[in-house]
């Protein structure tokens, strides 16, 4: 069996732009000063979930149910012994609809085609091939498997921490280069970048299988990326 190694590394890169200064209101009001930081993490999948969809036709719809629950049963039983956790497991899609009889009208019932998609989350990326081998042998006809980052809510804060923590150096070390006090806050706003803020899985899936063939397994670094803008008030003179 071969087994596929993948590395989890996670490092952290900053970067800031252009600070722009709005000089003083003729009217003796404060004047702005907005600076812009960014920060970016290089993330890794540490799971994969992987779908099975279980199939059965049978010409009454009961049967059809009957045979695609007991499908099912023997999957997560199998899925059991080779370690996954009833907690790691879920019911994603349960259908159940006519199959017609093609090339005829009026339309003619040919069976009733009941179907179930069960999710199976494993952090071993060695299993995905050999569970996917089992859920063929379980009776599942299709099968996919996506990577993920179980804990991305908690890198999204990092790199907003991260970001913020940039924006806020640049304005104190250019208010002391140019002899100026910042005031209080006025304005925030942030922009993400790159594709993994606002997605769950990896742009890559981790693996394709059918019964004519094997897994197939991939995935790649991701950066996670945010921007952050402060708008300061200058304090006034004097």
């Amino acid at each position: 069996m071969t087994k596929l190694l993948v590395l989890l590394p996670l490092f952290a890169a900053c970067h800031e732009r252009v600070i722009a200064i709005s000089p003083a209101d003729p009217t003796n009001q404060p004047g702005l000063m907005t600076v812009t930081g960014a920060a970016t993490l290089e993330v890794s999948p540490d799971c994969a979930d992987l779908t099975m969809t279980l199939t059965s036709d049978d010409p009454r719809p009961g049967t059809a149910t009957s045979r695609v629950n007991a499908l099912e049963g023997k999957l997560v039983q199998v899925l059991q012994q080779q370690g996954v956790s009833p907690q790691d497991m879920k019911l994603s899609l349960l259908s159940l609809g006519p199959v017609y009889e093609p090339n005829l009208y009026p339309l003619k019932i040919h069976t009733y085609r009941a179907q179930i998609t069960v999710t199976a989350t494993t952090r071993d990326f060695a299993k995905i091939g050999p569970l996917m081998e089992l859920g063929a042998e379980s009776g599942a006809t299709e099968m996919a498997s996506n990577f993920r980052r179980s804990d991305m809510p908690e890198l999204k804060k990092k790199v907003r921490d991260m970001a913020l923590a940039a924006a806020k150096e640049k304005a104190k070390q250019t208010a002391s280069a140019l002899g100026i006090e910042v005031g209080r806050v006025v304005a925030v706003s942030e922009s993400a970048g790159g594709s993994m803020w606002n997605r769950e899985y990896f742009p890559q899936n981790a693996a394709t299988v059918n019964n004519e063939s094997g897994p197939s397994l991939g995935g790649t670094l991701q950066p996670l990326s945010l921007e952050v803008s402060i708008g300061y008030q200058l304090a006034p003179k004097g």
